[in-house]
């Protein structure tokens, strides 16, 4: 294995024992929604990027084609909504999209690893080099947080010569996090895909004279197991299951068993994911006294012209619209009002708490 991708070292630095079965033993790695739906939205960008295509009736054209070519199914409308953010929009005529690379990573040594990807975009100006990635994360996070947008600065100041500002723009939000490169932070980027992938090689050597490849690439549970098509295959490896350890005694045994519940409960979503695909075609499961069934769940929603209506109603009836409308959380979002300008209106948090995995701030 000579030549390498982002996303190759990535998988191996978060879990080698996925790595090995995606590039190794040469596994498909079953498709998620998460996946299917970001890849879509980028085929979307990138064609109308391509194409030049701004009007929105040949972009939702374009959406429900690749929406009906998917090989897991993804809505149409959230494809378009996302490709068309802003930062997206005024992309389109300007700049270089999907530019393909390959570059050494040890310009010293003409034998060792490559990198190689494509970029989604990036404009060249007077005095510095602007790199675009677009994401369909749900949770935003900092070009540092990553090496991604490093490795495609390696290449952009080794091809002109200026100064590379990273950019995420996250199309869920239309949130956009920055960072200037620096010498060091492109080196520091630079040298972990040299070492990931140097690793890489000597660990395939080692299996080839003999190793255990579970052993040289051991499965690391934990939050990446939330979104890997491996999961319930890995699950079958983990013996955590078969002593019941009582009350927790150290951080080291609660930790073990944190990392196990991400990796089964990916398992049982890939498990339920295959079961749905079976009684979509063939009905109902019957497990005991209940069965595994497609339930059709019914709710009224009302436009705008809706609600001006019920309210009146309600006011005919002499009912105050008030005991019974409530703001909610998401329509707080759409009135952007800080929660000074809330608690000013006499509104109060009312906390509540929650058993489950959250992103460490």
């Amino acid at each position: 294995m000579q030549v390498f991708s982002y996303s190759r070292l990535d998988k191996k630095s978060r879990c080698p024992w996925a790595f090995a079965q995606s590039y190794i033993l040469e596994k498909k790695e079953p498709v998620t929604e998460a996946l299917v739906l970001g890849k879509s939205v980028h085929t979307l960008i990138e064609m109308a990027r391509v194409l030049k295509v701004e009007r929105e009736e040949e972009l939702k054209f374009l959406a429900e084609s690749i929406a009906g070519v998917a090989s897991l199914p993804v809505n149409a409308e959230e494809i378009l909504t996302l490709a068309t953010r802003r930062k997206v929009t005024e992309s389109i005529g300007k700049g270089f999209t999907e530019e393909y690379f390959k570059i050494s990573l040890s310009p010293e040594d003409p034998f060792g690893p490559e990198l190689q990807g494509y970029i989604d975009y990036y404009e060249v100006t007077d005095t510095e080099i602007v790199v675009t990635d677009w994401k369909t994360n749900r949770l935003p996070y900092n070009p540092l947080d990553t090496h991604q947008l490093g490795l495609y600065a390696l290449y952009l100041t080794q091809k002109y010569n200026k100064p590379v500002c990273g950019r995420l723009v996250f199309l869920r939000t239309g949130e956009t996090r920055e960072h200037l490169y620096t010498p060091e932070d492109i080196e520091k980027a630079r040298r972990w895909a040299y070492d990931t992938a140097l690793d890489i090689q000597q660990k395939i050597y080692a299996l080839n004279c003999g190793g255990n490849l579970d052993e040289l690439f051991p499965a690391t549970p934990g939050d990446v197991c939330e979104y890997c098509g491996y999961a319930e295959e890995c699950a079958k490896l983990a013996d955590i299951l078969e002593d019941d350890p009582g009350e927790f005694v150290s951080m080291k045994e609660a930790e073990k068993y944190g990392r196990e519940i991400c990796r089964l409960e990916r398992a049982a979503d890939l498990m339920k994911e295959r079961l749905k695909q079976y009684v979509e075609k063939n009905g109902p499961v019957p497990v005991g006294k209940k069965q595994w069934d497609l339930v059709i769940s019914q709710y009224w929603k009302f436009p705008q012209e809706a609600m001006k209506k019920a309210e009146e109603k309600m006011k005919d009836q002499n009912i105050d619209p008030l005991t019974v409308f409530s703001l909610t959380a998401t329509g707080l979002k759409k009135l952007n009002w800080t929660d000074k300008e809330i608690a000013e209106l006499g509104a109060s948090i009312k906390p509540t708490k929650n058993f489950k995995l959250v992103s460490i701030k």
